[in-house]
């Protein structure tokens, strides 16, 4: 509040205060008559870091009649200039500065330094990834009672269960708009309304001070011939990187991460083209994206079902994350294959618990017919030394996928909500991102096991053992499905071994004995265990 205070009246004085990692908004006023301000006038900030020498180039953007606005998230502590650059009269030669200081904010995330395969703050705070699906967060329905109350209540929820990250769509490919109307009121002639995204700011702003962090869907790719907002009803390309460049100007400066496309491969099928040449616009889309956000988001793409993977993409600058999968097959390998590329992977789409699409009463989306089916997906995801986007039935979409509105208190997703939280718990007790996959030492007699059907979904193994280790120190091992002894590879001598219950959160003490050279851990049951030996 006395920081507010004092930001206040610096600024009424005439030099901004801002807190690093906070924002600073500045709105300006254009002179000139246009038709379409979205398509006929731009200008760009340039801002000169404290050092006085290093420069960055951020676009402004409009917002609605002759405004428009330079929206900056500093990150050095010092004082900060920007001059614009514009054809516009009342934009162009237009200057000032603002005086960084000091915060406990912790800004957005990136790949932790001196371990790239996972994700800190800004500020350096290591991350545990913990992420939610709220594809709707922005939009509204009626029908489903879903609005901006429903959206801070369900955001209010989440960020006290433990997760920091919820995923969303920007344009939902149902169509919905919000407050605002929708996010273009002629989007093939590139009429984009500033109230839909005014509307989109507040929600984003009330998601990042609960603390979450947000991945922004700019589009989705046209799966379905009908959705009304998907990148093919942009008219061309220019116009698709207009959009990106929008984005970047408006939302950079939240604590952000961007998703180019969702479902980008519907595009293909639509336009009737080939993987490549899509693959390649794409490509030309993230980088106007990152060539405008002068704040050097993370960024990724999402795939459709049938690939499940993004890895094609990690040729690109812009690609960020070594996967961002939707994928629902084969969790632990398919995941271990991405981490070649040394960037976090995130598997974004992998389970709605008990979602009932159909509304037959019968879950029907793979990996989420019980609740031990998505735990277990989820551990073989994380045991990977990967993170997870989980997801859940009556909430990921708004209400639009399951029977009966938007339903954030459903009894039925009660236990799954604790237990994700368990693993988030359990890695951040340790020093996780020193854990690397090693399953080549953990052995048993019984066999793992390949999917398995379950309600006539995917669902993953009955049986399987992982192990995450820093070999000398920590070892990890994830077991389920399994009544005979694990042998674990682990040389030396003394060592302290506990039992944690993900269904439970539990943790005790357990006992493992020492045979021909190796450690032989016998498990309680054949429910899933976790193993730490220290």
């Amino acid at each position: 509040m006395i920081v507010g205070m004092v930001a206040l009246f610096a600024w009424q004085a005439g030099a901004a205060v801002v807190e690093q990692f906070g924002r600073e908004v500045v709105a300006f006023t254009a002179r000139g008559t246009y038709a379409n301000p979205y398509t006929e006038c731009s200008a760009e900030a340039v801002l000169t870091e404290p050092d006085g020498k290093t420069t960055r180039t951020i676009p402004l953007f409009w917002d609605g009649g002759t405004q428009w606005k330079l929206r900056v998230s500093p990150d050095k502590v010092g004082t900060w200039k920007w001059n614009v650059r514009s054809a516009d009269a009342g934009l162009n030669a237009q200057r000032g500065s603002f005086d960084c200081v000091a915060s406990a904010r912790p800004g957005s995330i990136r790949p932790m330094t001196g371990a790239p395969l996972h994700f800190e703050r800004q500020n350096g705070e290591r991350f545990w990834f913990m992420g939610d699906t709220a594809w709707a967060l922005f939009t509204d329905s009626a029908q489903e009672k879903h609005d901006r109350a429903t959206a801070h209540a369900y955001l209010d929820a989440r960020a006290a269960q433990g997760f920091n990250v919820v995923h969303s769509m920007l344009m939902a490919e149902s169509g919905w708009g919000n407050p605002g109307g929708l996010p273009f009121t002629d989007i093939s002639a590139e009429k984009i309304n500033p109230g839909y995204w005014q509307e989109v700011d507040q929600r984003l702003a009330y998601a990042n001070a609960k603390g979450l962090v947000v991945g922004l869907a700019l589009a989705w790719g046209d799966k379905r011939k009908v959705e009304p907002f998907a990148w093919r009803r942009l008219p061309n390309l220019e116009a698709r990187q207009r959009y990106a460049r929008y984005i970047a100007a408006r939302y950079g400066a939240y604590d952000v991460y961007f998703i180019v496309s969702g479902e980008w491969h519907g595009e293909v099928r639509t336009r009737g083209s080939d993987d490549e040449t899509i693959r390649k616009e794409f490509i030309a889309i993230g980088d106007a994206l990152k060539a405008a956000d002068a704040h050097g988001r993370m960024a990724a793409i999402h795939p459709m079902t049938r690939e499940g993977s993004v890895r094609e993409f990690n040729a690109a600058a812009w690609m960020s994350f070594g996967d961002y999968q939707q994928n629902y097959r084969d969790l632990h390998a398919r995941l271990l294959q991405s981490r070649t590329f040394n960037k976090p992977v995130v598997n974004s789409e992998y389970g709605y618990h008990l979602r009932d699409q159909s509304g037959d009463g019968v879950p029907d989306k793979d990996n989420s017919t019980s609740l031990e089916a998505i735990r277990h997906a989820t551990w073989d995801i994380v045991m990977a030394g990967g993170y997870a986007v989980t997801g859940f039935g009556t909430t990921y979409f708004g209400g639009n996928r399951d029977p009966g509105p938007f339903d954030l208190h459903a009894q039925k997703n009660t236990a799954w909500e604790q237990q994700f939280g368990h693993i988030k718990r359990l890695f951040t007790s340790l020093d996780w991102w020193k854990l690397v996959p090693h399953d080549e030492l953990v052995s048993c007699a019984t066999k793992r096991g390949g999917d398995t059907q379950e309600l006539k979904q995917v669902a993953p193994p009955k049986t399987t053992y992982w192990c995450l280790a820093e070999p000398g120190r920590v070892y990890m091992i994830y077991a389920r499905g399994v009544t005979e002894p694990l042998l674990v590879d682990v040389k030396e001598a003394s060592l302290k071994a506990s039992l944690f219950n993900p269904r439970t959160g539990e943790t005790t003490a357990a006992t493992v004995e020492r045979r021909e050279g190796k450690l032989q851990i016998k498990l309680p049951d054949a429910e899933d265990w976790v193993v730490l030996i220290r």
